[in-house]
């Protein structure tokens, strides 16, 4: 896979990444360092990392959140981020993620994928949340790490890997089949859909199999991070 950066921002979010075991590559300040930026700046130059200053209009152009990046972004190594082109070939287990729209999910999901059997996660960068420091500290920093594949949309990719040879299911409240009683295969993507309404009719069509787990005590659904986990974490149990 190819080595990619992420740019995190805000003061706090970049404070504890440079307090952390993460490799930094950059700092991109814009204002006075007092504060928190003085603490930032000083972590920034003993671990040898690159400083860059700039205007607000130009930082905000890397962060590309003026609103929220309090004067200051920090490019870091993210080894484990690619495009869904770098995917491996042969056997692989991937969770996919349509519309889903809160970052502090997308950060628990990278979370449960990283821990899991499964090979990687598939992010599209139209209509999903994104990695962003909310979700870099809904991961608790595993997303730097975690294998995650970039397409633009999602379901044009879905439908280029069921060509290859990929099963894909959506997960879904009226599905046919419980995740339970899935048979082992070698190639598999599961889908998870939006918090709100789910599968987009787009992916929808594109999958083979609607799946549905298991539900007792009058519970109709879970929170989209915790069906993740379960699906994430199928493998371990299906032994």
């Amino acid at each position: 896979m190819t080595k990619q950066r992420l740019t995190l921002y805000g003061r706090k979010p970049v404070l504890e990444a440079l307090q952390s075991d993460v490799k930094a590559l950059r700092l991109h300040t814009a204002g006075k360092p007092e504060g928190i930026m003085a603490d930032i700046i000083r972590l920034a130059r003993q671990h040898g990392i690159e400083i860059k200053h700039h205007n607000r209009r130009q930082l905000s152009f890397i962060s590309k959140n003026t609103r929220q990046d309090q004067g200051v972004a920090l490019d870091i190594e993210a080894p484990g981020l690619g495009d869904v082109a770098d995917l491996p070939d042969g056997p692989g287990h991937y969770l996919a993620l349509d519309g889903l729209t809160n970052p502090q999910n997308l950060g628990m999901i990278v979370r449960s994928v990283a821990a899991s059997p499964m090979n990687g996660l598939i992010l599209p960068s139209h209509g999903s949340a994104q990695l962003d420091p909310l979700a870099y500290k809904a991961s608790a920093g595993t997303l730097v790490r975690a294998s995650i594949y970039r397409c633009e949309h999602l379901a044009p990719a879905l439908a280029e890997f069921r060509e290859q040879g990929f099963r894909i299911y959506g997960l879904d409240g009226s599905g046919e089949i419980l995740l339970n009683e899935l048979p082992s295969e070698a190639r598999t993507i599961f889908v998870m859909g939006n918090e709100s309404y789910g599968l987009s009719p787009e992916v929808r069509v594109i999958c083979d199999q609607l799946v549905r787990i298991p539900m007792a005590g009058g519970v109709e659904s879970l929170n989209v991070s915790a069906a993740a986990t379960l699906v994430a974490f199928r493998q371990f149990f299906a032994r």
